[in-house]
């Protein structure tokens, strides 16, 4: 197994993908010594990738978040050749559209290019690991690393066991995410949507759900989370914060809140009629909210600015 921590020779690790998350994780990757490969599928999509961690170097540098950036940049190797990108890579991470098919036969070529004890990451969001991994022979060697948009900024990456992976290469993966500023959580189980995204979940179909019922407006929903419980979660999760209230008072609320919560299986009814009239958000100008005449990148990248600041703030 190669050594992550430095103590032996340089690393290499590869990305396959340079879009919003991949030019993020390679960006991340090249923190650490050695050769960072970014492959993209044209020269188009990689310049594109390439000038997206320049403007996200530019963002972390000015809030004092990364400290050498020309370094970081000169480590990161765009190519259009996937058996160049992962010939010597002792991490192979794949950042493509989520598409069960296309992972499958992804992961079938990373099998046969690259070396026989490179790890073999997805940074899938919700496709279980098995399914990913169904077509190879060395299922041992894959694990779930999952980023959450932008993987540049958010400190957490879920790091999923297959019912292959084995704990080496658990404890590798988690160690070289540490080891490259991130805060890695161990998933034990290879459940659709891991932890995080089950949660947020719950939390969306909850306000989706206040929404069409006219308990509120969308505003106030979101302002109910990022004005409440949402600051209380930055220094304490849902199950501390249950131990610090007592858990008798949480069994006696859960037995009265529970039952009126929302049980739905899939999406909204008006949901899915605002996708059929083409409303779906910031892109088309109109969803929960109205976004006519927003720039999309200028949106964006306000939002990122403010979570960057917040993170400057607080030291993290």
């Amino acid at each position: 197994m190669h050594d992550l921590l430095g103590a032996g020779p340089v690393t290499v690790r590869a990305v396959i993908g340079p879009g919003l998350m991949g030019h993020g994780i390679a960006l991340v990757l090249a923190k650490r010594p050695g050769d960072v490969w970014l492959y993209g599928i044209s020269d188009e999509t990689l310049k594109t990738g390439v000038e997206r961690i320049k403007q996200s170097l530019e963002q972390l540098r000015c809030y004092g978040l990364v400290a050498g950036a020309d370094e970081i940049l000169a480590r990161i190797r765009p190519t259009t050749d996937l058996a160049q990108a992962v010939a010597k890579a002792c991490l192979v991470v794949e950042a493509v559209p989520e598409d069960l098919a296309l992972k499958q036969a992804l992961f079938a070529e990373l099998e046969r290019l690259a070396p026989e004890d490179a790890i073999l990451a997805t940074n899938s969001s919700g496709l279980p690991i098995a399914e990913s991994a169904a077509k190879i022979n060395s299922g041992w060697r894959v694990v779930g690393s999952h980023f959450f948009l932008p993987a540049q900024i958010i400190p957490l990456v879920e790091v999923s066991r297959g019912p292959e992976t084995s704990d080496a290469v658990m404890q590798w993966t988690c160690d070289h995410w540490r080891a490259c500023g991130k805060e890695p959580v161990r998933i034990e189980k290879d459940l659709p949507g891991y932890i995080a995204n089950r949660m947020q979940g719950a939390l969306v179909r909850e306000a989706t759900h206040l929404l069409a019922e006219g308990a509120a407006s969308a505003e106030d929903i979101d302002k109910a989370v990022r004005m409440g419980f949402g600051l209380r979660y930055l220094v304490s999760g849902p199950l501390e914060q249950r131990d610090l209230g007592g858990l008798d008072l949480h069994a006696a609320l859960a037995g009265e809140l529970w039952p009126h919560l929302d049980r739905s299986t899939g999406p909204f009814p008006f949901v899915k009629e605002m996708v059929a009239r083409g409303e779906l958000g910031l892109k088309t100008g109109k969803g929960f909210y109205d976004w006519s005449g927003a720039d999309e990148n200028e949106v964006r990248d306000e939002k990122y600015e403010a979570l960057l600041k917040l993170m400057a703030q607080l030291g993290l």
